[in-house]
């Protein structure tokens, strides 16, 4: 459904500021490769993302990452939709070993991009994969309102988690959300992850409100988790997610209300079924 409604994009949000890719080492609209050093000093966020004590790379940051290699063939357009996500392997290591160099190899057919997060060939290493997707480009919905405006800040603005500043998608919600299906670190796979509204958790927070509601359904698909605001407007909807732990076989029924997706995402989970790292 179409809509003139003022959207992050027509305010510049969408400009080409990458957070993780350089310029490309080749790249002619079709096909592109980057040599990518990630480290904890600029990538801040990592140091409190630890499996068994060791900085990752989130899930969030991954689909980041593919989002820039993707709107780099089409920056008209915006990541709204990743299909066929298999994360293979953990992108952590001891504070000591940062920072860590990937290769990132993107692919366009039409509007959707084939996108792979590989460890460097070294010597004798083989190379390493970490994930791969296929993100879909278009143009993304907007809200059924009057218009979009900018809404009261929260009573408590500390209590937003600005981890993902920047991004191209609601880190925060998204790793929030993750986390109702699942340890992070244990999934493996996920069928699809939609973002309606590509926009970071401060752009989306000033436009539709700080508060967030995460749910999970049972549906005859399969499962389905949504994180939503006040008002219904859908941030991100997963389905498909396969994960190495048992806390996803046995999940009960889920529901939960957070005011700022940041509150969902502290909750700690014992780091069960993590994958071993590279």
């Amino acid at each position: 459904m179409t809509s003139n409604h003022s959207t992050p994009r027509d305010e510049g949000r969408w400009t080409n500021t990458a957070v993780f890719l350089p310029e490309p080492e080749r790249h002619d609209g079709t096909a592109a490769l980057w040599h990518v050093e990630i480290d904890l000093d600029r990538h801040r966020e990592l140091r409190n993302q630890l499996v068994n004590g060791q900085p990752t790379v989130p899930i969030a940051s991954l689909v980041q990452i593919a989002a820039e290699a993707a709107v780099s063939f089409a920056p008209e357009l915006a990541p709204v939709r990743y299909t066929d996500l298999q994360l293979s392997r953990l992108l952590r290591a001891p504070a000591a070993r940062w920072p860590r160099r990937i290769d990132v190899i993107a692919t366009r057919t039409g509007e959707t991009v084939h996108v792979c997060i590989d460890s460097p060939s070294v010597n004798a290493v083989p190379t390493v994969e970490y994930a791969r997707m296929t993100v879909h480009l278009g143009v993304p919905d907007t809200p059924e309102a009057e218009d979009w405006h900018d809404v009261e800040p929260p009573a408590h603005p500390s209590l937003i988690d600005h981890r993902f500043d920047g991004y191209l998608l609601p880190g925060d919600a998204l790793d929030a959300l993750l986390r109702t299906a699942a340890p992070p670190e244990s999934i493996t796979s996920l069928r699809s992850i939609d973002i309606p509204v590509p926009a970071d958790d401060r752009e989306l927070a000033r436009l539709l409100g700080a508060h967030v509601d995460l749910r999970h359904y049972s549906t005859p698909d399969g499962e389905r988790y949504t994180a939503t605001t006040a008002d219904g407007t859908v941030l991100v909807r997963l389905e498909g997610v396969t994960s190495s732990s048992p806390d996803l076989a046995t999940m009960r029924r889920h529901r939960t209300g957070a005011k700022t997706p940041g509150r969902a995402a502290d909750r700690k989970r014992p780091a069960r079924g993590a994958r071993d790292g590279g």
